[in-house]
C-alpha cells in the first residue's frame, strides 16, 4: 500500500527527534561576551604566568626542587611544611589555590570595580605565606602600570615560601631584577610573633635577617605594636608619590598588619570599604587605612575568595587560565541559535512536505485515487 514519506513511521520519528533536538539546543544556548576589563584581566594572568616560570628558571639553577610542578602550576614556589623560617600552620590547598594564573584576573576585578587606573597609588603588605598571591598582586599592578609601596615580611606559615634558601623577599627581588616587575618591597621585616619571629629559633631569624640586607631592603625592628604601626604607615606615605594612598592591599596574616588570630579570624575577605567593620582603638595597619576613608583589599581565608570569584579550589594542572566567569558574561538564549534551530527544524519538515506532495501528486497521475486511499 502506497504511503507518501510524511506517514511513515521511521521519518516522523526521525523528524521529531530532530525537532527536540533543535529545541533542546535552542533551549541552553548562551551568548558569551568579554567582560569589563578583559583585556587588563588577560595582562594580568599572562604576567603572573611569566613571573612563576621565570621562578621555575631561577629555582632549577639554585637546585631546589627542580622547579617541579607536583601538584597544581607553580606548586613548586611552595616549601616544606616546616622549616627554620615557618612561623604558624597554613592549609596547603589554599597556598596551591593562590598559584593559579587566574587569580591575578581576579585581583584585577577588584581594582576595576574600585575604578583604579594607572595614575593611582597603592600600599601593599606581604607576607611569606601566599607566594601566589603576592606574585598575583604583583602581576595586576603591571599590568595596570600602577606604582605601589610595599613591605614584606620573610617568615612563612606551612607550605607557603619556606624555603631557607629561597625566602619570598629572593622571589620577589629575583622578579624586579629580570623586569617582570617594576614594584619592589623597600622595607623588610621578619614577621611571625611580634613581627620579630619570636617562635622562630635564631638561625630562622638570622636566615631572615640576611634575606631583608641581601636584597637591599630596610629592616623593621619594633616589637611595640602602636610604634611598628606607625612605622609602616610613615613609610608608605613617604614613598607615595605626593603622599596619596588610593588603595591599601593586604596579603597573609601579618600581626600589625591585620591583628591576632582572633581578629583576623574575623575579618572579611575581599574589598573592604571604610564603614564595612567596626574600628579597634589598637588600630592595625589595615584598620588605620579605613580610618583615613581607603578602602583595603584583604587576601586571606583563600576558600572563601575563591568561592565568591568562582575560581577552583583546590586548582589542578587541569584548570584552564583565562577562562570563566571573570573573563566573559554569559546571556541565556543565543538568538542566531535559536533561529538556525528554527530554520532546520522547519526546514526539514517543510522537505518532508514537498517531497511527499510530489509523490501524491505523481501516484494521482498514474493510479486511480483509490489505490492511494
Amino acid at each position: 500500500m502506497f504511503r507518501p514519506q510524511i506517514q511513515k513511521t521511521r521519518i516522523l520519528f526521525s523528524l521529531a527527534t530532530l525537532i527536540m533536538v533543535m529545541v533542546y539546543w535552542a533551549v541552553n544556548s548562551y551568548e558569551q561576551h568579554e567582560t569589563y576589563g578583559f583585556d587588563l584581566k588577560v595582562k594580568a594572568v599572562e604576567n603572573m604566568e611569566n613571573a612563576i616560570n621565570s621562578l621555575r628558571e631561577e629555582f632549577i639553577a639554585r637546585g631546589i626542587n627542580n622547579g617541579e610542578d607536583s601538584l597544581a602550576f607553580g606548586s613548586f614556589l611552595l616549601g616544606p611544611q616546616n622549616s627554620i623560617i615557618q612561623t604558624t600552620k597554613g592549609s596547603k590547598v589554599s597556598k596551591l589555590s593562590t598559584l593559579n594564573p587566574n587569580f591575578a584576573a581576579m585581583i584585577m576585578e577588584m581594582f576595576i570595580e574600585l575604578e583604579l587606573d594607572s595614575s593611582s597609588k597603592v600600599a601593599v603588605s606581604y607576607t611569606g605565606s601566599y607566594p601566589g598571591a603576592n606574585i598575583a598582586v604583583l602581576s595586576a599592578l603591571e599590568a595596570m602600570n600602577m606604582d605601589a609601596s610595599i613591605i614584606s615580611s620573610c617568615g612563612s606559615s606551612e607550605w607557603g615560601a619556606t624555603y631557607p634558601e629561597m625566602t619570598w623577599l629572593e622571589m620577589e627581588n629575583h622578579l624586579n631584577e629580570v623586569n617582570h616587575v617594576s614594584n619592589k618591597s623597600k622595607l623588610g621585616s621578619i614577621g611571625g610573633g611580634f613581627d620579630l619571629g619570636s617562635q622562630l629559633n635564631q638561625e630562622g631569624r638570622k636566615v631572615c635577617e640576611t634575606a631583608i640586607y641581601s636584597n637591599k631592603m630596610k629592616p623593621l625592628h619594633e616589637k611595640d605594636p602602636k610604634e611598628n604601626v606607625k612605622k609602616r604607615m610613615q613609610y608608605y606615605y613617604q614613598n607615595s608619590e605626593l603622599g596619596v594612598i588610593d588603595l591599601f592591599i593586604n596579603v597573609g596574616g601579618g600581626i600589625y598588619t591585620t591583628g591576632d588570630s582572633l581578629k583576623r579570624n574575623s575579618l572579611q575577605v575581599g574589598i573592604i570599604y571604610p564603614g564595612d567593620i567596626n574600628l579597634d582603638i589598637n588600630q592595625t595597619v589595615l584598620e588605620r587605612f579605613l580610618d583615613l576613608e581607603i578602602p583595603v583589599i584583604n587576601i586571606n581565608h583563600i576558600e572563601r575568595l575563591t568561592e565568591w570569584y568562582e575560581l577552583p579550589y583546590p586548582p589542578n594542572n587541569k584548570n584552564k587560565i583565562k577562562t570563566g566567569n571573570l573573563f566573559y558574561s554569559h546571556k541565556k538564549y543565543n538568538l542566531k541559535v535559536i533561529l538556525t534551530a528554527f530554520i532546520i527544524a522547519a526546514g526539514t519538515v517543510l522537505f518532508v512536505g514537498i517531497v511527499s506532495h510530489r509523490e501524491i501528486k505523481k501516484r494521482m497521475h498514474s493510479s486511480e485515487p483509490e489505490s492511494i486511499l
